[in-house]
């Protein structure tokens, strides 16, 4: 610390230990510190403020951080082996903030990055490589071992939890390749025994606690050759041993290029790890790389998108009195823990009581330690009266636990409890007044996303649906479709399904100009997708359709003059619902019109289209209200149909009808396209897309872009006739 005497002001500096002015690093944190004043005696004097916050302090805006991976160390300085990690994340958190938690926004910045030193290169499969999937016959099975379908190699997964259950394959090499085994781990998992050519069992252990995802294995090297690899169940009965499938790889670090295929494209999902876990640009190259040249089909979630806001939930707090008359140079101190921790553990805060100091400039001078970088609590004073409040919202700050000391004598501290007390958990809501509804993560991913199709040369739609998985389903809110019952529409996503009223409306028109201004930032001119905006499909509660919320039954009752009915499914007539026929559709025409309008208004030029299911909708009654007579080649750019189920049920002409379902509406070729699923490698979506391309719509969509690579579908598509070749033969 350094001082300067002005008149009767002093000016105080913190430097850091062994710096002065024109040295010191401690920058922005020297202003967490504070200083209080105090008069001894009868001095009549007082200090004017009586204490005060450092402020000034300027740390650089830009930094050059060298990672050493060779000489890593965990938090107890133990060296970590690079050859032990999975996976690393670099993350930066907001600067704590003076009280309760306000939202906030930062960005960092990473430039210039440099990477030097051995082992640096990354290797691919390359051409030459082949990989054989659990399900192919050439595997031989021992033991008791169960196949899974899902999003795994090939589309299948096979699992033992039977110890010495093993599965082995031959190979006749002509060239020096390298072995792997496509694995899982799990948190239930076991051990693993590799033995390649009869030799000695090496062990892999694929448990990690609290975790599951597919990795590879390597296993070893091989020359040309005959050989033989089995691998087995080496852990206890019960654990899981999962083999996705073994592969043969040469090694290369050349990327190919792969043919260009001008109408086929792959939606990405920013609900899944395949966007929302990688880099954007990433994920532009990889479409980019794969040969995708068609309009990209962006899903924005039902997730992650939007802000929250705390319904319910409060901090814990406990509070210190400071009592009686100070005695100079007594100690005094609080102790801070959690229940269940030794006292060992606890965090102590001391203050020796100077000449002159009172019960509240001691409380002030406590209130100054704790906020000096404290990370669990912050502190407050009054008069002589510390309050202390946990950083963590909810429950969890009851468990701190609070000691002061003295507790008796001429000058004491009471605590108010031996705990901290007050904190509550609530839940977590769409924050729907938030400015601007699209956080700042969607935002910066999406601009960087749309930047990097556009360097590609690749146009791309952003979507939202209805859904919000924090949406409040609370008829206060007026968000929510409701079953005739009078419950919220929740669904599996897990998501609420909203409604077409003001306040749904007030919410999603903001998101929709959000988005609008990402991709103008983006620079490219904004397209738009209204995802499935219809009513839910299914009577899940089995009271009937959902369009009972107070805003739709008000409405209607305004216009016909009675309630609205109860409409059992969406196969129902519409001819004995006439007037709900009319009117349902109808609002959700309101919704698109007036969406597109308030974007409109700023973005002109924003383009607009509308993703339909035909298939959840071929009930004559679905098929009437979920299809806006506002919908037009006019008022939209495009049309895109889906039809999962016609996929699944390997209905091909349902699938043709469901591509063709935009010429009944007048849309031309140039403004119809087509979305497909392809989680399940046995369905026929192949030839659905080259069904789809036939037809000449403008773009076709498969869905997605995750199931793709976890699948591993092979390149280039065929057109949907035949089967392609794997890469590399």
């Amino acid at each position: 610390m350094q001082a300067e005497l002005s008149g009767t002001a002093i000016l105080l500096h913190y430097v850091g230990i062994n710096q002065d002015l024109q040295t010191s690093t401690t920058g922005v944190n020297g202003n967490r510190l504070g200083a209080y004043g105090f008069v001894s005696g009868s001095g009549t004097g007082q200090w004017q403020p009586s204490s005060q916050l450092f402020t000034g302090g300027a740390s650089p805006t830009r930094w050059r951080t060298t990672l050493n991976f060779a000489n890593l160390q965990d938090i107890n300085g133990t060296p970590i082996s690079m050859t032990s990690v999975r996976k690393m994340r670099w993350t930066y958190a907001a600067d704590l903030q003076p009280g309760y938690f306000e939202r906030t926004e930062f960005e960092v910045r990473v430039s210039a990055w440099q990477v030097t030193g051995s082992g640096a290169g990354y290797s691919v499969a390359g051409p030459g490589s082949w990989r054989i999937e659990d399900s192919e016959g050439e595997i031989t099975y021992a033991g008791t071992w169960n196949a899974a379908r899902g999003n795994f190699s090939g589309g299948g997964i096979r699992y033992t939890t039977a110890p010495g259950s093993s599965a082995t394959l031959p190979l006749q090499l002509n060239n020096p390749m390298a072995l792997y085994a496509g694995i899982r781990y799990t948190f239930n998992a076991c051990k693993m025994a590799a033995v390649i050519d009869g030799g000695l069992p090496v062990l892999y252990d694929l448990h990690i606690a609290g975790e599951d995802t597919l990795a590879r294995v390597f296993l070893g090297s091989l020359p040309p050759g005959q050989h033989s690899v089995t691998l087995s169940h080496a852990g206890a009965a019960g654990e899981f041993f999962y083999l996705d499938f073994i592969e043969v790889v040469a090694a290369t670090q050349t990327l190919p290029m792969l043919p260009a295929q001008a109408k086929y494209t792959l939606a990405t999902d920013w609900d899944t790890d395949h966007s929302i876990c990688l880099a954007p640009e990433r994920v532009a190259w990889m479409l980019y790389s794969l040969g995708f040249r068609g309009r990209a089909n962006h899903y924005a979630g039902a997730l992650w998108f939007y802000e929250l806001v705390g319904q319910g939930y409060s901090y814990a707090s406990a509070t210190v009195s400071f009592q009686g008359t100070p005695e100079f140079s007594q100690p005094v101190s609080i102790s801070f823990g959690r229940t269940g921790d030794p006292p060992g553990n606890s965090t102590v805060f001391s203050h020796l009581t100077l000449i002159g100091d009172t019960a509240d400039s001691i409380a002030r001078a406590f209130e100054l330690l704790i906020n000096n970088g404290s990370t669990g609590i912050w502190a407050e004073s009054s008069g002589n009266v510390l309050t202390i409040h946990a950083r963590q919202i909810g429950v969890d700050g009851n468990s701190i636990t609070i000691t002061a000391v003295p507790s008796s004598g001429p000058f004491h501290a009471v605590a108010s409890g031996g705990q901290f007390s007050g904190g509550a958990d609530g839940v977590w809501l769409t924050d729907l007044s938030a400015m601007p509804r699209m956080n700042r993560a969607a935002r910066d991913w999406t601009r960087s996303y749309f930047a990097a199709l556009r360097g590609y040369g690749l146009e791309g739609t952003a979507a939202f649906s209805m859904e919000l998985q924090h949406g409040d389903p609370s008829v206060a809110a007026g968000i929510a479709q409701r079953y005739p019952s009078g419950q919220a529409v929740l669904l599996n996503t897990p998501a609420l399904q909203t409604n077409f009223s003001p306040a749904s409306i007030a919410f999603w028109q903001q998101v929709y100009l959000d988005m609008a201004q990402v991709l103008d930032d983006a620079q490219v001119t904004p397209y738009l997708q209204f995802g499935e905006v219809q009513w839910w499909y299914f009577p899940y509660d089995g009271s009937g359709l959902p369009f009972h919320d107070e805003y739709t039954k008000t409405q209607f009752q305004n216009q016909f003059g009675f309630a609205i009915r109860v409409v059992p499914d969406g196969s129902a007539d519409p001819l004995q619902y006439p007037e709900e026929a009319v009117f349902l559709p109808g609002l959700i025409g309101a919704f698109t019109t007036q969406v597109a309008s308030f974007v409109r208004a700023q973005h002109p030029d924003c383009r607009f289209e509308v993703l339909y299911p035909t298939d959840v909708n071929e009930g004559a009654f679905n098929r009437v209200i979920n299809y806006a007579p506002a919908w037009d080649s006019g008022s939209l750019d495009n049309i895109k149909t889906e039809s999962f189920t016609y996929t699944l049920s390997r209905n091909l002409d349902k699938c043709l009808s469901s591509m063709q379902f935009p010429k009944d509406k007048g849309f031309p070729l140039p403004q119809r396209s087509h979305l497909i699923g392809i989680s399940d490698p046995a369905s026929p979506w192949l030839k659905e897309a080259g069904l789809a391309r036939g037809e000449g719509v403008e773009s076709v969509v498969l869905f997605a872009l995750d199931q793709f690579c976890l699948v591993g579908y092979p390149l280039p598509l065929r057109d949907g006739s035949g089967r392609s070749a794997k890469f590399g033969g």
